[in-house]
């Protein structure tokens, strides 16, 4: 039978994830805004579903309308603020269903690329953040909670862009008397078929301070469209890999810069 403390990393991850703004929805992305400019990273909707197992016990999360806000500094550094505006999760556990949605927390961050650029096609950079609870209907966890992560980016030609990210995060506990360490690696490659649509191809994995057996992964294959110069489209759908990730993850994300 599954309990609800295996199946809280599920929820973990889901939840984390709607804290970054994303090039290819999971791994993020070196560079900065122009000075003066501001991004919209918004969530239009962000739908992380599981089968039941053989218990009948099972697991739905749902974001809608989850927001980052950066705006340019210097070159090299920008600030960040998110918002989870909406969001709600479905339990199922032997037998028993529990529902619970409201507003979620707080995310506060810095981008500092100290290497490359977008121009020469190529950078690394450090982005660390911290949240802070200020959820509503039990959605979050009351604590807060911070990291930072590492992201690499560079052109490999023939309009092809690979990407690879490492996070590390101190997350309360799954008992709520300490913290726990996490860590995330991702990467992607990204092909551009027109100046306007590109598909790209994602892996995950994540694993915690409590024990290797406390890991996770995912494979995801998305689409972008540029519909404007200053408005994009991002689809992708993941695919969990072992029984501690979320079977099926949907994400559709607009980008809107000025």
């Amino acid at each position: 039978m599954t309990t609800p403390t295996t199946r809280a990393p599920r929820v973990l991850l889901f939840l984390v994830a709607l804290a970054a703004p994303l090039l290819a929805q999971v791994t993020e992305y070196p560079f900065t805004i122009a000075p003066g400019k501001l991004r919209f990273e918004i969530d239009g909707v962000r739908l992380a579903y599981e089968r039941a197992d053989a218990a009948g016990n099972k697991h739905t999360a749902v974001a809608v309308g989850s927001t980052f806000v950066s705006a340019g500094l210097t070159d090299t550094v920008d600030l960040q603020i998110g918002a989870e505006l909406f969001l709600k999760e479905s339990f199922t556990l032997g037998g028993t269903r529990d529902s619970r949605s409201g507003i979620g927390d707080l995310y506060f961050r810095a981008k500092w690329t100290f290497w490359g650029s977008e121009k020469e096609g190529r950078g690394l950079a450090v982005i660390p953040y911290v949240k802070v609870p200020s959820n509503t209907g039990g959605v979050g966890n009351d604590s807060v909670e911070g990291g930072f992560i590492v992201p690499w980016a560079m052109e490999l030609g023939s309009a092809v862009l690979a990407g690879a990210m490492f996070e590390w995060d101190v997350l309360r506990n799954d008992d709520d008397n300490g913290y726990d360490a996490h860590w995330y690696v991702s990467g992607y490659l990204q092909r551009n078929l027109t100046k306007a649509f590109g598909v790209y191809g994602e892996a995950t994995f994540s694993a915690a301070s409590t024990g290797r057996s406390h890991w996770s992964g995912s494979m995801g294959a998305g689409a972008l469209f540029q519909v404007t110069n200053s408005v994009r489209l991002d689809y992708e759908l993941q695919r969990g890999l072992n029984r501690r990730a979320t079977d099926w993850t949907h994400v559709f994300r607009v980008y809107w810069e000025w």
